[in-house]
């Protein structure tokens, strides 16, 4: 937990930074502060000489810096520095930004007939400079006292987007600059290293899509680095316009990363994977433009990317919205999703100012560069607390499992204990039953007090026998062994044997109808495919329940022929099982409300029986005047 708190304040810390940036010495720029006039050189072959000679007489006035998109025109500026720019001191005079190609500076004193100095720039020329600084800074010596200023004509040019910014600082003021500079972006760097470090090793332990693909987004911090100019700074390799490529080639990864991280932040993948599909191409488009670079055709693949960003992105905008209505997404998920979306918009502000589209200000650059930072440690931060959230799921639910594991189990244990004492009853009960039998028949006075007392004995064995079975039948059920033998049975002698609890009853008549007609165990002849052991205790179950929740009364059985099956409708005169639901009865140790015996077993054996037998048994109707239970079973037909 303490990790995602420090993640989310540096996440924090870094939307403070972004908009809180040190309020550095304002320049004079030249547009806004220093007017202009521009030539357009549309073949680029113009000289020096000529392009001064036009511009000298072009009374148009630019005040807004020069700003012409992807353009490979060449495009001239004259502008002239007054003597109460410099104040009788040097003016430092910086150019950028950094990924402009081609750079050239010429300048005299105004007024006198001195040499034009030239001087070249520009990341193919590895910002050449008077200062060891990451922009191109040149020295302006204050002029002499004759001379009225100074007159200025710069030529610009660039395979990317054509931009200049163009500010005249005083020296002490431009120190000041550029150690708040180096140290915001050092901050930036640094806070950027760590959070691609960080990145990388929890993808390397956790090994999510998410937290690889915020490892891949690392490689928008080079591309940082190249726009700033710390690539040419940092590594002036003689030779090699390292910076220029650097450039081209990581803005594109950039963008296509940004992509794959889009849908795996909200999981397109899993929520809506045509849309996933989409961005997948997009991304793979964007990649394949890196061919375009060595070809001399950047303009064209940011031409093409530009309108993929558009699509991919109202798409993203459109998913995340889309998925956190329908799915109700949680806040985090929702943040997550608008994380790369901010990302996105800073981006496309970028784009449009480098088509031209809107103006030039470098603070449009600085917000979106810190967008990335941003973005990255909040798709950390995120990821690792979903990660934490799955894993205290995991760990639940093995819990869980396990509990359930451990009451399955002593649920066996118990099953295998009531099954094992139920089957030692089984021999004392016989014992006792068949002594009581004979007890009964040696008794010749049959108004002997002594019957009724056997009598009672009997009752309490059939009771006992009857748990007996239900026990063990339920043992038998729940441990799968429930194919039972079915066989033909008549089913007269069947209900017959099972009521034989009603026999012995002091205040319960049996009452054995077919279709509502009296019958006797002879008169109705009919089979049903049952295992005969196991029916009898399912029917003996729901005959031993209306025995026991009735005072009194008729036990009736009716029976009745359907095509292929026989119904059996038992209903007694009792209590009801309450406001308890009808399916709720059938479940283990499940009781209805009025009752005070029993252990609740007796009905989910029944039914479990009824089932294993290819029938049913299902409760048609409970009142406060009694209930009725409905067994189906199958009939056979003799050909």
């Amino acid at each position: 937990m303490s990790l995602l708190k420090t993640l989310f304040t540096l996440a924090v810390l870094t939307i403070l930074l972004c908009f809180n940036k040190p309020a550095f010495a304002e320049p004079l720029s030249i547009g806004e502060d220093i007017p202009y006039s521009v030539l357009v050189d549309a073949k680029g072959d113009l000289t020096f000489e000529e392009a001064e000679q036009i511009l000298r007489f072009d009374t148009a006035i630019n005040q807004k810096n020069l700003s012409r998109g992807y353009s490979r025109d060449t495009f001239w500026l004259r502008f002239e520095l007054s003597p109460n720019v410099f104040d009788q001191k040097d003016r430092w005079l910086e150019l950028g930004p950094n990924f402009v190609d081609d750079i050239q500076l010429f300048y005299r004193e105004k007024g006198l007939a001195t040499q034009w100095q030239n001087r070249q720039t520009g990341d193919l020329f590895h910002s050449v400079s008077d200062l060891d600084y990451r922009n191109p800074v040149f020295v302006l010596p204050s002029p002499s006292a004759e001379a009225a200023g100074y007159e200025v004509v710069m030529r610009v040019r660039s395979t990317s987007t054509v931009l200049l910014a163009a500010t005249v600082w005083p020296p002490e003021e431009f120190l000041g600059h550029a150690a708040r500079s180096t140290s915001f972006w050092s901050f930036y760097f640094g806070l950027a290293a760590l959070s691609s470090l960080l990145a990388l090793v929890l993808a390397l332990i956790l090994r999510t899509h998410l937290l690889w693909t915020a490892t891949a987004f690392s490689v928008a911090y080079v591309f940082v680095a190249s726009v700033q100019g710390y690539v040419n700074w940092v590594l002036p390799v003689l030779g090699i316009p390292l910076q220029h490529y650097a450039t081209s080639v990581f803005i594109l990864i950039s963008f296509a990363v940004l992509m794959w991280m889009s849908s795996e932040t909200i999981n397109l993948r899993q929520h809506l994977p045509w849309a996933h599909k989409i961005l997948m191409v997009a991304c793979g488009v964007t990649l394949s433009l890196l061919i375009l670079i060595p070809l001399d055709l950047y303009g064209i693949a940011i031409k093409i990317k530009t309108a993929i960003l558009l699509i991919t992105y109202t798409l993203f905008i459109y998913s995340v919205f889309h998925i956190w209505i329908r799915d109700k997404f949680p806040l985090s998920t929702l943040a997550l999703g608008i994380s790369p979306m901010v990302c996105m918009v800073a981006s496309l502000f970028g784009v449009f100012s480098a088509f031209g589209w809107i103006p030039f200000y470098q603070e449009v650059y600085v917000i979106w560069q810190y967008a990335l930072v941003e973005n990255m440690l909040l798709v950390l931060a995120i990821s690792v607390y979903r990660i934490r959230k799955r894993r205290l799921e995991e760990f639940d639910r093995q819990k869980l499992t396990s509990d359930l594991a451990a009451e399955r189990e002593a649920s066996f244990n118990q099953r295998q204990f009531m099954g094992t004492v139920s089957h030692e009853f089984r021999t004392p009960l016989a014992i006792i039953s068949a002594a009581l039998e004979n007890l009964q028949l040696s008794e010749s006075d049959t108004d002997s007090p002594r019957l009724a007392r056997y009598q009672k004995i009997e009752r309490a064995s059939e009771r006992l026998i009857q748990l007996t079975d239900n026990c063990l039948a339920d043992a038998r059920l729940s441990a799968g062994a429930t194919a039972l033998y079915l066989e033909p049975t008549d089913l007269m002698r069947l209900l017959s044997s099972a009521a034989s609890l009603v026999h012995i009853s002091d205040t319960h008549q049996l009452v054995l109808t077919v279709n509502g007609r009296a019958a006797s165990v002879e008169s109705f002849n009919c089979q049903v495919l049952a295992d005969s052991a196991m029916m009898r205790i399912a029917i003996s179950n729901v005959i031993d329940n209306a025995i026991k929740y009735s005072n009194g009364g008729d036990i009736s059985i009716d029976c009745s022929v359907s095509g292929t099956n026989v119904t059996v409708l038992i209903c007694d005169q009792g209590t009801g099982i309450g406001t308890l639901e009808p399916d709720a009865i059938f479940q283990r140790y499940r009781r209805g409300n009025s009752s005070k015996h029993g252990t609740g077993l007796g009905l989910f054996v029944a039914q479990q029986i009824a089932s294993a037998s290819g029938g049913s048994l299902k409760l048609l109707r409970s009142t406060a005047q009694g209930s009725c239970f409905e067994f189906t079973l199958e009939r056979v037909i003799k050909d």
